[in-house]
């Protein structure tokens, strides 16, 4: 009895990508999801440069005030009379005030805004600036 067994070498002659393309989607998804996104849809405001910009911290209230006069708080439109109260129900002690004024705006108008934000307690205040190339 004399066996012989043949061994029959068979190439794999086509690649499946459905696991490599599963994997890559999973990973699309993932950056989606964890990124920060900070653009301010519905407001069009041109920020000032400066070469020493930076992002801002985790815990910030953003005030935005548009070259139309238009002034937002947390992408929610306001006026002015009424941006103290609003700041005040949002704000905390350990928050800080990113102020997002259009560049042609007057300085007076924003220090006005400072003012009103300095009034509800806010004592770390910001301007928005874009970093110049």
């Amino acid at each position: 009895m004399n066996f012989q067994f043949q061994a029959h070498k068979k190439y794999l002659s086509a690649f499946n990508f459905s696991s490599l393309t599963d994997i890559v989607l999973l990973l699309l998804i993932f950056f989606l999801l964890t990124s920060v996104f900070t653009v301010m849809r519905g407001m069009d405001i041109t920020l000032p440069k400066a070469t020493t910009a930076q992002p801002p911290q985790k815990k910030t209230i953003s005030v935005a005030y548009s070259k139309d006069k238009k002034l937002f708080v947390e992408g929610k439109q306001v006026t002015k009379e009424q941006l103290g109260e609003s700041l005040k129900k949002i704000f905390t002690p350990e928050h800080q005030i990113v102020i997002q004024a259009d560049k042609s705006l007057i300085l007076e108008e924003v220090i006005e805004i400072l003012d009103i934000a300095k009034g509800v307690g806010a004592t770390k205040l910001f301007i928005a600036t874009e970093q110049a190339k």
